[in-house]
């Protein structure tokens, strides 16, 4: 008899293997363990809108970059307007309490 278990890419789990995370039946109601915990809402971050600017000079690349007063490198293959602000994951502190 074969305990082998196949996962996506073909590769085979065996029954007789203890899991690394142990009984996963425990978790299966995932419900219960999320009981408490704050919600979480994605905002969307997609930009209403892309334009493709094109150059035929450097210097037109310099000037641009003053005028929206943003770094643009021969790298740079976009940039926000206005400039995001980014924040720091640091800035966040989760707590159990209010």
């Amino acid at each position: 008899m074969n305990d082998d278990k196949k996962i996506n890419d073909g590769m085979k789990i065996r029954e007789d293997e203890p899991s690394l995370f142990g009984d996963l039946d425990q978790f299966s109601d995932w419900s219960k363990e999320w009981q408490g915990m704050p919600e979480f809402i994605q905002n969307d971050a997609r930009p209403i809108q892309q334009i493709i600017v094109s150059f035929q000079e450097e210097k037109d690349v310099i000037e641009f970059a003053k005028l929206l007063n943003q770094r643009i490198t021969p790298k740079t293959k976009s940039i926000w307007f206005p400039k995001l602000q980014l924040e720091k994951p640091s800035s966040y502190v989760y707590t159990d309490e209010p």
